[in-house]
């Protein structure tokens, strides 16, 4: 044998090696990877799930909050007419004839059976401007 065939050899044996290597690198790369991608994914769930879910819950008390919120305006509001015609001195008189039964001079009442036709703050047109 001569030393060119021995050369060859412990090349190709190097070769090998160090196919090998690069072989087992690419393997323990790609496990090392699958466990990163594990480990984000734990994390990614242990953090932003119980987020998502407080704010989907967060969400829906806004909502009932603000439903909550429009209907008490909306009663502010309608006691704000009534306070307003309640302190008209011309309303307070119209209910208290109303009630006694009783007609300015000159004015007629006309009432018809079983109606209960009195005039209310709900029924007024809205004196605001």
């Amino acid at each position: 044998m001569s030393i060119l065939s021995t050369r060859i050899r412990k090349r190709e044996e190097q070769d090998r090696r160090s196919e090998e290597r690069l072989l087992a690198l690419w393997r323990m790369l790609s496990i090392c990877g699958l466990i990163f991608l594990a480990f984000a994914a734990f994390l990614g769930f242990t953090l932003v799930l119980p987020a998502s879910l407080e704010l989907q819950s967060l969400q829906q008390q806004r909502e009932s909050v603000l439903q909550r919120l429009n209907r008490a305006q909306e009663e502010e509001e309608e006691a704000h007419d009534r306070f307003i015609w309640m302190m008209d001195p011309e309303y307070f008189e119209q209910i208290a004839r109303d009630r006694a039964n009783q007609a300015k001079e000159g004015e007629t009442v006309i009432r018809r059976p079983g109606s209960a036709n009195r005039p209310s703050p709900q029924t007024r047109p809205s004196p605001r401007n």
